[in-house]
């Protein structure tokens, strides 16, 4: 068993997959981590859901995340209220964004005081909590608000890769108006520091993917990698970063997946989370001041309640962050 205090699962958007993947990642031994599980949302919502599916869980609310223990078939749950009878499976709704935002808000405050070691998340709609009035590009960013972080991005781990990104969610052209030195000198920055804090890394090796076509060939398919991505490689070596030169993308995942760098620095959405797809992958927010993951993929509307949702990948994000809670908490590497 683990010294650390519980994880903590927000439940995601409740007429969608998240309720039932929390249940059965907290409940089933297989899929539990060390440490005691603690899943956020409405009881009532999940012990319908649980009843909708036949899953055979006991459900006990609690007050406080140190009353949970690790015991197979028993689901611990903080109650975030809700309308549950009131839910359609699969459906888009303005209480059910309000509840996602609820729960996040409640683990945030759970994890800043120390009170669970980690959070991670079920699955979420967008929509759903624009509906409820909070803006925002997805639940890292929600996370990020309530922390009052400015400063972070996400890693991407999957198989024996780990990818961080320069630009995730918007165009193309906007992907590459972003290949700015400092913008890569930051992210760069984060992605070493926490392989070296929560990834326990040593000297993390660190393979950096070129924007342009075999890197650009030294500026005849483009220079982006000579005006920007070279100087800001450069200030990290000198602060003792061990990085690469910008290298061609089609081989830099094949050697990576090799094992010659730990971690990949990609320029572009595409171009970082196509080699990690067929392994499925979990992502963890670098740069907040609580340990925060979640699994690679969505809130499945057309499955919702229907017992036929995996979850292999949210139980691998939950261990994920159990991992890397318990390696920030023995400390740096040296």
């Amino acid at each position: 068993m683990s010294a650390l205090q519980p994880v903590a699962i927000t439940i995601g958007d409740p007429a969608g997959i998240g309720p039932e993947l929390s249940l059965k990642v907290a409940s089933t031994d297989s899929l539990m981590t060390d440490t005691p599980i603690v899943l956020i949302g409405s009881a009532d919502l999940l012990r319908r859901v649980a009843a909708h599916l036949k899953i055979d869980v006991d459900i006990r609310t609690i007050t406080h995340p140190r009353e949970a223990q690790r015991r197979p078939g028993v689901a611990w749950v903080i109650d975030v209220p809700l309308d549950a009878q009131s839910v359609v499976p699969g459906e888009l709704s303005r209480q059910c964004g309000q509840a996602t935002v609820d729960a996040i808000r409640l683990s945030t405050e759970l994890a800043l005081a120390g009170e669970v070691c980690a959070v991670c998340s079920a699955p979420a709609n967008k929509e759903a909590f624009h509906l409820a009035g909070h803006i925002f590009e997805g639940q890292t960013e929600i996370f990020a608000h309530l922390t009052q972080t400015t400063s972070f991005h996400t890693i991407m781990i999957g198989g024996p890769l780990r990818v961080s990104l320069i630009s995730a969610h918007c165009s193309l052209l906007e992907a590459v108006a972003r290949v700015k030195q400092p913008r890569i000198e930051r992210i760069m920055g984060e992605l070493h520091r926490s392989l070296r804090e929560e990834f326990g890394f040593a000297n993390p090796r660190i393979g950096v993917a070129g924007l342009n076509p075999h890197a650009g060939e030294n500026g005849v398919l483009g220079s982006e990698e000579i005006e920007h991505i070279r100087p800001a490689l450069e200030n990290c070596r000198r602060q003792g970063m061990n990085v690469s030169d910008p290298l061609a993308a089609d081989s830099l995942f094949w050697a990576a997946e090799k094992g010659a760098y730990d971690a990949v620095l990609a320029m572009y959405h595409d171009q970082g989370t196509i080699p990690l797809k067929r392994f499925g992958y979990v992502t963890y927010a670098v740069g907040l001041p609580i340990i925060r993951t979640t699994a690679g993929h969505g809130t499945a509307f057309d499955i919702a309640w229907q017992g036929v949702a995996n979850a292999e990948l949210l139980s691998r994000a939950a261990k994920q962050a159990e991992s890397l809670a318990l390696t920030k908490a023995q400390g740096p590497v040296n």
